[in-house]
């Protein structure tokens, strides 16, 4: 199926997508690299958080680092995660709603402790 093909109307539309795109399967690369490419086609109106997964730690535990060292050397890999470092961790959606992948950690005791993570 292609995004053509599907009801996915990018320019009539906005759509947030909030992580873990990587270790779900054997075509990790292939969702991030299409995500990306949606990305840069549409900038307004698609938006791409961090997940857990994709992090060094995360996906090298899983199976992502092993799928690009497959698929394509570790270069790849590494770069992977490099662009992952730039994905933001939170976004505010129509000046209301605060979306994150997977909620806080119980020891941020206030919302606005969000604004001192690095």
């Amino acid at each position: 199926m292609s995004l053509r093909s599907s009801n996915f109307q990018l320019i009539a539309n906005s759509y947030l997508f909030l992580g873990d795109y990587v270790d779900r399967g054997c075509f990790g690369i292939e969702t991030v690299l299409t995500l990306y490419a949606i990305k840069v086609n549409y900038p307004k109106s698609v938006g791409l958080l961090r997940g857990n997964h994709e992090s060094l730690q995360m996906s090298s535990y899983f199976n992502f680092k092993e799928e690009c060292e497959r698929k394509y050397g570790l270069p790849l890999y590494e770069a992977f995660i490099d662009s992952f470092n730039y994905l933001p961790l939170a976004c505010i959606v129509n000046k209301k709603f605060l979306a994150v992948h997977g909620g806080f950690s119980p020891d941020l005791k206030t919302v606005f402790l969000v604004l001192s993570l690095d």
